[in-house]
């Protein structure tokens, strides 16, 4: 056996990892709190292996999409990411406000007027126990290229998985505890699917490993499962209430959100998953199409309706790009 190299100094060390990140997923800049700043080198955009979000899940995340130079439905994320952090009872690094002006200065930092943003409230470093330590927590986030408005594909094929749901608890929270949701949607793609979908015991719609469900069914009438043991989708929110104004517009019969069995489910004419500030219609599910096979027109208002929400200034924030206009 060849013996394992010692990268016993700092040059070694970043040598190795200039060659471990050519094939990485293409950040484009960091934020550690850790280090309290951004960073831009790929290779040193990493967190300590003793981190609780590392050895024990004991994290939480949420995800933005800036669109045009703005952030969208920053608030509802953040007010998202605070409930979840409340629930797993990781203390906050800083107060609500210092963490949205990091995300917006984060984009910003990029130059990308389009991009997606992940981040991550963790208990932090200190111990590999399954406790954590007091006045360690840490906040981390990624931007990446991406834009929601390109994003409202189609799901040709999708299946009902066998993977039980998470416990409430976990269910409700944006933990990073998503191995069963990765399971879920690693058995739909094994058989041709992309997420997968994910029912209760009794056999009523829960959600997607990483998405809601809507369901047009009979009648045009808009129903939606509860949020009571699932998450409560930011996405889904804005579904929610554009399914109210057509409604209003007399497009659908009635609108509800209720537990819907899976039998139920399965004699809707149109079905979509709503994730990710995007939204895509679902066009056959378990070997049966979903209505005649192709996009239906109540999920393209749907649509619609969402790519107006990105041009409404009451739901977007501007990013501060002037900030950083002598580094890019």
């Amino acid at each position: 056996m060849n013996r394992v190299p010692l990268l016993s100094t700092r040059k070694l060390v970043l040598e190795a990892l200039d060659r471990s990140s050519v094939t990485r997923f293409p950040i484009k800049a960091m934020y550690n709190s850790l280090l309290g700043g951004i960073i831009n080198d790929h290779a040193l955009m990493s967190i300590p292996i003793d981190d609780h979000m590392a050895h024990r899940g004991h994290s939480v995340f949420d995800t933005l999409s800036v669109i045009n130079g703005r952030a969208f439905i920053l608030q509802s994320h953040l007010d998202r990411l605070l409930k979840s952090a409340s629930q797993a009872r990781i203390e906050l690094p800083f107060e609500r406000q210092k963490i949205a002006e990091i995300l917006k200065q984060l984009a910003a930092s990029t130059g990308l007027q389009c991009c997606k943003i992940r981040y991550w409230l963790s208990t932090g470093p200190g111990s590999i126990e399954v406790f954590p330590l007091p006045g360690m927590s840490a906040f981390y986030a990624i931007a990446f290229e991406g834009d929601a408005r390109a994003g409202n594909t189609d799901i040709q094929k999708e299946f009902t998985s066998s993977v039980p749901l998470k416990p409430k608890l976990l269910a409700t929270m944006k933990s990073t505890n998503y191995l069963l949701n990765a399971l879920c949607a690693m058995e739909s793609q094994d058989q041709g699917g992309h997420f997968g979908i994910m029912v209760n015991e009794a056999g009523f719609i829960a959600e997607g490993p990483v998405a809601n469900l809507s369901f047009i069914l009979p009648g045009r009438r808009f129903v939606t499962p509860p949020y009571d043991d699932i998450l409560r989708g930011t996405t889904s929110l804005c579904v929610v209430n554009n399914a109210k104004e057509l409604l209003n517009k007399g497009i659908l019969a009635s609108v509800e959100q209720r537990n819907i069995h899976i039998d139920e489910a399965k004699t809707c004419e149109e079905m979509f998953y709503s994730s990710g500030d995007t939204i895509h219609p679902v066009l056959e599910w378990d070997g049966k199409k979903i209505g005649s096979g192709v996009r239906g027109p109540i999920s393209q208002l749907f649509i619609d309706a969402h790519l107006r929400n990105f041009e409404n200034p009451a739901l977007c924030e501007e990013i501060p790009y002037n900030l950083y206009k002598n580094d890019l």
